[in-house]
């Protein structure tokens, strides 16, 4: 099983997501996030090192500083992702749609509300996340390293949305 910067419970404990949600779901949620948003964000050696201090509880205070940045940016993808997993299931039927009987199941159109509103937030953190290593670089020396071929290097700019005028 792979390394999480955050666990499960921090999860439901930080976010609304409720905690009977069942692990399963969440786990590969966690991991994605990690690849598709955090390396990205942190590039490859960066990222390694801060996991690495994470999965042997050895985390020095600079990393914690950063991780203060990155575990909120982290929660707020996590509930994006989550989202869609949590109302659409993948049966051996098809693609299913979960109910219940005490409640009413949220359309696509407030899904998508709640994931933009859970990434503008993400990509806030994010960027302040990328602002804070740019201006502390010189104590994040593996930030700045080039990045070999099969290595991510980290990204600049974290907004995806457009600019209304």
């Amino acid at each position: 099983m792979a390394s999480l910067i955050i666990s499960e419970n921090y999860l439901k404990e930080y976010t609304n997501i409720n905690k009977n949600v069942d692990m399963t779901i969440l786990t590969p949620i966690l991991q994605e996030v990690q690849d598709f948003y955090i390396i990205p964000l942190l590039g490859s050696l960066l990222y390694n090192e801060v996991l690495g201090q994470v999965t042997t509880n050895t985390v020095t205070v600079l990393n914690q500083t950063l991780l203060n940045l990155v575990v909120p940016c982290m929660l707020h993808y996590a509930k994006c992702e989550a989202l869609p997993d949590m109302k659409y299931r993948l049966m051996n039927k098809g693609v299913m749609i979960k109910n219940s009987e005490n409640s009413s199941a949220a359309d696509l159109s407030e899904i998508q509300f709640l994931m933009d509103r859970s990434r503008n937030k993400a990509e806030v953190y994010a960027q302040r996340t990328s602002d804070y290593l740019r201006r502390y670089q010189s104590s994040y020396p593996l930030y700045n390293l080039n990045a070999f071929i099969d290595e991510v290097k980290p990204i600049r700019n974290n907004f995806t949305s457009g600019i209304m005028i």
